[in-house]
């Protein structure tokens, strides 16, 4: 296991959601409870090819543990040789890079690839020689891409202009080259002969010169019928509207010129379909670079995330068990920075099912949360936030309980929505799932909803999974035979006398007396309460809660 160096991290920020691997193993609910949207905003891609190399992604599941140790070990790497800058001035390189997969498709669909096609290509195997490229795909094992971009760096050289466009030169074709030369002289004469016809024109109308289109002939200058050359558009009383009509000379000039610019668009049809076929005979080696390069952004992105959260490389088991030190689950860890709260890393050792148990805001659902997250994280490919950690490849992450709406909200009291969700989740079988309880029943009565969770945990631990059962009901580990973990506990929380406290003061105050870390119970260990406590101290009449004292 290797520690990666933690980088200055900036300040916390929401992440964007983004679209999961189609064969993600979390449910709706657990993504939702454990984080992933955040995850996946935190790694995102900023650029067109990691983007493209993203919707290719798939999540790493059982079986897949030798694929998820290399790709964690080759971030590792990374994050380990490059600092911060490297890798976000990297980033930012394969961001920038044009996208050559539209062009390519037409060229091999057959399609003629237009100057702006061609421009788009040659930006693309130029920007694959700039120093910072070179640098980044020397450190990679994709030693084709360089091979690549001299190859189409070659192929459309002739094309680029000083001020950094792309021209379809003579340089690609003699024919063309000769083609335009012909063109050129054939517009030369063409001009000769309308200026020689215009010139006559101007002496018969008396003037200097007849301008391009139309112009004014007095009827005071007309004498007996027009010139051949001189067609009449508008009468006036005083004047004629006229355009020149060309004679004979610039007729065939005229036809010599269209015959040439003809010649030289269809030279120039034929240097660009053989760019075309060239490209796309360069199709699979092109697309395969384009995969390279997004999967390195997404590649640089992980390990930009393990330096930032000063992430570990985990150990990735092949059992239904998971252990780690000091981990935190980001997305509560950066919502309780911004409330100036500080976030308290938890320890676990697990094997097959556990409950844990503890006071009212104490942590539970936190400890649930870490577990899921963790566990996202390796499926992700992505180093974890802790100081070790073991945790395996699953087919299903799944949460239970809680604040999660399902499609029967309205129909359902919340403990029949609870009912439905887990027949759904018992209806398949996954190999290996991870599960998160979140005070399953608490909506019942305690008694049945007791006898309820033991047999889930004794079904669950039948079918080899593995996870967490937040609960405040007593006697379960040794009933089920799961491990009784609980919060550390709080500490005594004084009255806070007659005046009520702000909310966020008596907050800070609770906060202030807990131990949130994650401690192993003896089996039969009673979960703690505190319930009336944290009552007061959240500003409940004080004669209220001293009834209730009284009762209890």
């Amino acid at each position: 296991m290797c520690t990666l160096k933690r980088w200055p991290r900036p300040a916390p920020r929401e992440h964007a959601a983004v679209s999961a691997p189609a064969n993600a193993p979390w449910t709706a609910g657990a993504a939702e409870a454990i984080g992933v949207n955040w995850l996946l905003g935190a790694i995102a891609p900023h650029g067109m090819l990691g983007r493209r190399a993203r919707t290719r992604e798939r999540a790493f599941r059982r079986g897949d543990e030798a694929a998820a140790r290399r790709q964690l070990a080759g971030v590792e790497r990374v994050a380990r040789e490059r600092d911060a800058a490297w890798l976000e001035a990297s980033r930012a390189r394969l961001a920038a890079l044009t996208d050559p997969l539209e062009p390519l498709a037409r060229a091999r669909s057959g399609g003629v690839l237009s100057d702006s096609d061609l421009f788009e290509l040659s930006s693309f195997a130029e920007a694959l020689t700039e120093a910072g490229i070179q640098s980044l795909l020397a450190s990679s094992e994709h030693t084709f891409v360089p091979a690549l971009a001299t190859e189409l760096q070659r192929l459309l050289a002739p094309g680029r202009t000083s001020a950094g466009g792309f021209y379809l030169d003579d340089a690609f074709d003699e024919e063309l080259a000769r083609a335009r030369v012909q063109s050129a002289r054939c517009e030369a004469a063409y001009d000769a002969a309308r200026s020689h016809l215009a010139q006559r024109v101007a002496h018969y109308a008396g003037v200097e010169h007849v301008r391009e289109g139309e112009f004014v002939l007095l009827r005071e200058r007309v004498v007996g019928p027009l010139p051949a050359e001189i067609r009449v558009l508008r009468e006036a009383p005083t004047y004629l509207l006229c355009e020149l009509a060309l004679d004979e000379d610039s007729q065939a000039a005229l036809a010599a010129r269209e015959d040439a610019l003809e010649r030289v668009a269809e030279r120039e049809e034929a240097v660009r379909l053989r760019l075309s076929l060239a490209i796309a005979e360069m199709g699979p080696v092109l697309e395969a670079a384009c995969n390279a390069l997004g999967e390195l952004e997404l590649h640089i992105a992980r390990a930009l995330f393990a330096q930032r959260y000063g992430c570990v490389v985990p150990e990735v088991l092949e059992a239904s068990s998971a252990r780690f030190e000091a981990a935190r689950c980001l997305p509560l860890a950066e919502t309780l920075e911004r409330h100036g709260r500080a976030y308290t890393p938890i320890s676990l050792e697990l094997t097959g099912m556990g409950i844990v148990t503890g006071p009212n805001m104490g942590g539970k659902t936190a400890a649930l949360r870490t577990l899921g997250f963790l566990t996202a994280c390796v499926a992700l490919g992505v180093p974890v936030p802790a100081d070790s950690a073991a945790l395996p490849l699953v087919d299903e992450i799944a949460w239970l309980g809680g604040a999660n709406e399902t499609p029967q909200d309205g129909l359902l009291s919340s403990f029949g929505a609870e009912i439905v969700e887990l027949r759904e989740l018992l209806s398949h079988r996954a190999g290996r799932a991870l599960l998160l309880i979140d005070e399953f029943a608490r909506t019942t009565s305690p008694r049945e909803g007791r006898a309820l969770l033991v047999a889930l945990l004794e079904c669950l631990s039948e079918r080899d999974a593995f996870g967490l059962a937040a609960t405040h009901l007593a006697g379960l580990s040794r009933e089920a035979r799961v491990a009784h973990y609980a919060i550390g506990g709080r500490g005594v929380l004084a009255s806070r006398g007659a005046t009520p406290l702000p909310l966020e003061t008596a907050l800070a105050r609770i906060a202030q007396e807990m131990d949130y870390r994650l401690v192993q119970l003896p089996e039969g260990a009673a979960p703690a309460s505190d319930a009336l406590a944290l009552a007061d101290a959240l500003g409940l009449d004080t004669a209220l809660v001293a009834r209730a004292r009284e009762i209890l």
